[in-house]
């Protein structure tokens, strides 16, 4: 029964969208606007780095809710999202057939994808860590992952004296 990433295509989507129209220009107005029409933002705050001021801000942010940071233009300008929750989301797959039955926590679509894990599921407890599946990835990003071989001296097992 191994543990999945997945990603909600369309709340995904509110925040990539919302990020492109920021990274155009940034005005009070149009943060204002990307808060009312995406459902799962709850704040956002646009801050400039080298002049330390905040260029933008709306909304309300939620200490339970999930916060995600964005650099912009060469790292100067950061963008702070607060969503009522996190568009990746990890489930337990017993059979097959249950990843046509996975749901958004937030939205409650069926659109789902699954990710790159940022754990991996493993039957033994062998010191080398497992490697990701990448299967599941699209042809152009599978063929230029590389996954050496290499496991740094701190990771090696213990030699037996």
């Amino acid at each position: 029964m191994p543990l999945y990433e997945y990603e909600c295509i369309p709340c995904r989507k509110n925040v990539e969208d919302s990020l492109n129209a920021i990274q155009k220009g940034v005005t009070k107005k149009l943060v204002s606007e990307l808060v009312k029409k995406h459902d799962n933002i709850n704040h956002i705050g646009v801050l400039d780095l080298e002049a330390e001021e905040v260029l933008a801000e709306h909304g309300k942010r939620d200490r339970d809710a999930v916060d995600l940071n964005y650099y912009l233009h060469d790292g100067t300008t950061l963008v702070l999202f607060n969503l009522k929750k996190n568009f990746r989301f990890s489930e337990l797959i017993y059979e097959p057939g249950d990843e046509k039955k996975l749901k958004c926590p937030l939205c409650g679509t069926k659109k789902v994808e699954k990710v790159v894990s940022s754990f991996a599921f493993t039957s033994d407890l062998s010191t080398n860590m497992p490697k990701p599946d990448l299967g599941n990835l699209p042809p152009s990003v599978r063929d230029r992952t590389f996954l050496g071989e290499y496991i740094e001296e701190k990771d090696r097992p213990k030699k037996n004296r």
